[in-house]
């Protein structure tokens, strides 16, 4: 299974989400459970899986604080 790789940060408020190896998956989401949804729905969105198919196996990568 592929782990896909997300990189995360805070924007104005907002999470906002790249997929790593998917450049045009990108997504944002108020909070980490509706960021997680978007980011499950633009992979599967992405590479044209059925709907509801989003057991993805994700890791999300946050930047480390200064």
């Amino acid at each position: 299974m592929t782990t896909w790789i997300v990189d995360v940060e805070r924007d104005a408020g907002q999470l906002i989400a790249q997929v790593r190896d998917l450049p045009s998956a990108h997504t944002f989401g108020a909070d980490f459970d509706e960021l997680d949804a978007a980011v499950r729905e633009v992979i599967a969105l992405v590479l044209g899986l059925p709907e509801g198919e989003h057991d993805l196996d994700i890791a999300y990568a946050f930047p480390v604080p200064a």
